[in-house]
């Protein structure tokens, strides 16, 4: 990335990818304008930089203050929009479709709408999701047919179609990013790999949806904020990469590896539980443009990365309560609470 300080926007900035990403442009010594519905977060989540003083925090819901979140943007005026921001949870998806159209699709087209880009915007990268191609045998390649199996995929495919549309016709500056499975120190503790660490450090029992026989790719926080950079110096708007491991591994022995590392039985810490609604079997993507084009590959094996975040969890094990296990789903309190 260019070393000239510039003025970066991102958008979903309490996510895990978010807050990779912003400490990464804050150590680089950039202005961050960093968006999300909560506002910064604690221990043990907490963005720790000697740059903090750089970051601009504003505490904003795309789904109740979307104008708010524009005028923000274009005031800020950055050179570039990271955005993780949209409704996240598959399994959730199912329960109220409409709070994932609504939120992915009509209130992100509503922002872009108002946002004056071609007054400031160099590149708009679109955070995206493999899930938008279903369950794939093959590695999947950009050019992959969509064919989303919930209405969190069918949420994000329609988003990538939308900027898909807009850059061609208007021109807007958007890249579209596909990432494997994110994890790592920092990570939200409901997701799979620090939520083991943390049932295996503390002598509890892990539910594995289906057995585990599922299969994921994953990518560690560092190679998320790496990919960005690569993004900015050498992609091209217009186009999607996918950023990917080489490995592709089932749930079940990733934990397996988990339970090696933390010196426990595996089969006295799991248990089986049903597989959840419409969860695709394997997800695959290849890596191979991201390697050509912008020169970019992962720093950090999975083995590599987990010693890390085992080492996380053992330090702030004490921080986590139960609640912070869970996903808590709060759409649909907020938005009809105000309506």
């Amino acid at each position: 990335m260019t070393k000239t300080k510039q003025k970066f926007c991102v958008m979903g900035a309490t996510s895990f990818g978010g807050r990779a990403v912003i400490n990464s442009l804050l150590l680089q010594g950039h202005d961050v304008l960093g968006i999300a519905r909560r506002n910064l977060p604690l221990e043990p989540f907490k963005i720790s930089n000697k740059n903090l003083v750089n970051l601009n925090w504003l505490q904003a819901d795309l789904v109740m203050d979307t104008g708010k979140i524009a005028s923000n943007i274009n005031s800020f005026a950055p050179d570039y929009i990271i955005d993780f921001m949209g409704q996240g949870m598959v399994a959730h998806s199912w329960a109220f479709p409409y709070q994932w159209y609504n939120t992915n699709i009509s209130k992100k087209s509503e922002l872009l709408n108002n946002i004056n880009w071609k007054e400031f915007l160099k590149l708009y990268i679109r955070i995206s999701t493999p899930e938008v191609f279903g369950s794939v045998d093959e590695a999947i390649t950009e050019n992959h047919v969509f064919n989303p199996s919930t209405p969190y995929a069918v949420s994000h495919a329609a988003m990538d179609q939308h900027l898909n549309l807009l850059n061609k016709h208007t021109s807007f500056p958007s890249i579209i990013a596909r990432y494997a499975n994110f994890y790592g120190p920092g990570q939200q503790l409901y997701r799979i790999i620090p939520k083991a660490i943390y049932y295996a450090l503390t002598e509890q029992k892990l539910t594995l949806d289906g057995g585990g026989l599922s299969e994921r790719a994953f990518i560690y926080k560092d190679d998320i904020a790496s990919s960005i950079d690569a993004l900015i110096t050498k992609g091209q708007t217009g186009e999607a990469y996918h950023f990917s491991d080489n490995n592709c591994v089932s749930i079940r022995s990733l934990v397996h590896n988990i339970t090696t590392y933390c010196d426990i039985d595996f089969n006295k810490f799991i248990r089986i539980g049903a597989d959840r609604s419409g969860k695709d079997q394997r997800y695959f993507m290849s890596g191979k443009k991201a390697r050509e084009s912008l020169g970019w590959q992962p720093k950090t094996s999975l083995e590599q990365g987990i010693s890390k975040t085992i080492n996380w969890v053992n330090k702030y094990k004490d921080f986590i309560t139960p609640d912070l296990l869970n996903y808590h789903h709060n759409y649909r309190e907020t938005y009809e609470r105000n309506s």
